[in-house]
């Protein structure tokens, strides 16, 4: 064997590994390692590819973690035959270096190929073709006992060759799916691309990657980069600024990338199982998508044994020269109206309505502060309750249903409060009259005060929770104003008394500015989940 060079720790050209690999040149690098590209002179000079890592700059722990994960890798890839896996013929060690032998991809990165767009989406044809080959060698890892999740799939590491082929690269931090388990024990993955549970929020699990999956394609039909995205969870409507991608796939992808994975198709089979249907619909004019990638696959299940491992490498990225691919262009037919953002004519008036007859009807009754003001803030809490009841029936996932149910629980808390001190009647049915009944350790507020305040400001701090919901900066924006002073006026009402006038004023004031801004923020949140669900926001709705 040839040693590596001392200064630069890299192998040199004509370097030889294990007496029959000959170096070729250096392909990749990545951290801890690089790839290469060599001959096996005992197979008629086939070139393979390389892996290393170098063991030189690790202590104890990076070496054993690193070790672990070699080995992982090297029996996770031999185990495996898919025609969108590269292939592994054999693994060793030899001065203080870990080698993986591999099949040569012939090619070039998704990534490199969208970086030559510039920032333009690519054909929509040509992104099915990928999506379909990708949804198709998922089903196969996460079909396996136990499923292999490969928690990284990104456009690094997606290897397209010059006929269109795919090649998913780079297992090192693949995991095998531990049912039952809470929470992985380490946060890898891109940013961008990794889900919310891959920060250690729950266990990554076969939708883990459809999200990824769904972020690079969501990519490809738009040039939006989510690595570079200030919020790496938004992901906008596609058509925004690709409208010849057919609504279908784009209700599709944001299915993909929601936030709480409940929200995602279960399995890469109906994702793919999908993107046929709207291949199917598309007909002729997607004849373009080569119909052997479309295909199903027929998966050869090996139980042999992966070749004996020595420690390991790091991920290190595929990073192939080739010639540019052929592009194609291909106008697919649309069956519904083209999608628009939420704030379409119809829901705008709608939303500027609600302000201005709420601002009116509170002017006119600030007029006439004692009775009038108290029954219109009682109808601004049943109106704001059933805004939220119609918002929690058409949300669709157990988190955002439940949510919004616990934001009508306290809208209701809040209007039972305001209820009882329009209706003075009502409360006589009472053995304590709420209305009178002083709180020990906080003199001079009312039963009715704190469960009016407690209502109040929890239903504006939890819904507080869609700021982190997949949606516009100007959207979000809107959201925590008017939630924000929902929150604010809510608790500044609770320390005013009505026994003096000014106070009295000030504190209907405030209530009633508190309801109509929560009462804002729930029109987008419907507005919002009517839009999710459907994965569009038509002009017609």
């Amino acid at each position: 064997m040839t040693a590596p060079n001392n200064q630069t720790g890299r192998l040199s050209p004509q370097s030889t590994l294990q007496q029959r690999f000959i170096i070729v040149e250096q392909i990749g690098r990545g951290g801890m390692g690089a790839v290469y590209l060599a001959t096996d002179t005992r197979l008629g000079n086939r070139r393979v590819a390389i892996k290393e890592m170098s063991q030189a700059r690790l202590n104890t722990q990076e070496l054993a973690e690193a070790t672990t994960r070699f080995q992982r890798e090297a029996h996770m890839l031999g185990a495996l035959a898919h025609p969108n896996l590269p292939r592994i013929y054999d693994s060793f060690s030899e001065q203080g270096r870990s080698y993986l032998v591999m099949d040569y991809i012939e090619g070039k990165t998704l990534y490199a190929i969208l970086k030559g767009y510039n920032g333009q989406p690519m054909p929509v044809a040509e992104v099915l073709s990928y999506a379909h080959q990708l949804c198709d060698v998922l089903s196969y890892l996460h079909q396996q006992q136990p499923p292999i999740i490969f928690r990284d799939i990104k456009p690094t590491n997606v290897m397209v060759t010059n006929n269109g082929h795919i090649f998913l690269i780079d297992f090192g931090i693949a995991r095998f799916f531990k049912e039952g388990q809470v929470q992985d024990t380490i946060l890898l993955g891109s940013p961008g691309y990794a889900p919310p549970e891959q920060h250690g929020l729950t266990q990554t699990s076969p939708r883990s990657d459809l999200y990824a999956l769904g972020a690079t394609l969501h990519y490809c039909l738009t040039g939006r980069d989510p690595y570079h995205a200030k919020d790496h969870f938004n992901f906008p409507l596609v058509r925004q600024s690709n409208p010849q991608v057919p609504p279908e796939l784009d209700q599709l992808i944001l299915r993909m990338v929601a936030y709480d994975e409940r929200d995602r198709p279960a399995n890469a089979l109906e994702v793919l199982q999908t993107l046929r249907n709207i291949n199917q619909q598309a007909g002729e004019q997607t004849s373009a998508i080569n119909p052997s990638s479309i295909a199903p696959t027929s998966y050869i299940v090996t139980n042999s044994q992966a070749p004996a491992v020595q420690p390991t490498t790091a991920p290190a990225a595929h990073h192939l020269p080739t010639e540019p691919m052929q592009q194609t262009s291909v106008h697919l037919p649309t069956s519904k109206p083209a999608p628009v953002p939420l704030w379409t004519s119809g829901f705008s008036t709608t939303f500027g309505l609600f302000l201005l007859l709420t601002i009116v009807s509170s002017v006119v009754a600030f007029n006439f502060i004692c009775p009038s003001a108290q029954p219109l803030e009682a109808v601004f809490s049943l109106l704001l309750l059933g805004i939220t009841v119609v918002a929690a029936i058409g949300a669709q996932g157990m988190l955002a249903r439940s949510l919004l149910l616990l934001t009508g629980v306290a809208t209701l808390i809040a209007s039972f409060a305001l209820s009882v001190e329009t209706t003075p009647a009502f409360a006589r049915g009472f053995t304590i009259n709420p209305t009178s009944c002083q709180i020990p350790l906080m003199p001079g507020l009312a039963l009715y005060n704190v469960l009016l305040t407690i209502g109040l400001v929890a239903s504006g701090l939890i819904s507080l929770y869609w700021l982190t919901r997949p949606t516009t900066g100007t959207d979000r924006l809107i959201l925590l104003v008017a939630f924000g002073i929902a929150i604010l006026c809510g608790i500044a009402q609770a320390f005013l008394s009505e026994s003096l006038i000014i106070n009295s004023t000030l504190k209907h004031l405030l209530l009633i500015t508190a309801l109509i801004a929560q009462i804002q923020g729930m029109l987008l949140v419907s507005r919002m989940v009517r839009g999710r669900n459907t994965g569009l926001a038509y002009a017609s709705s």
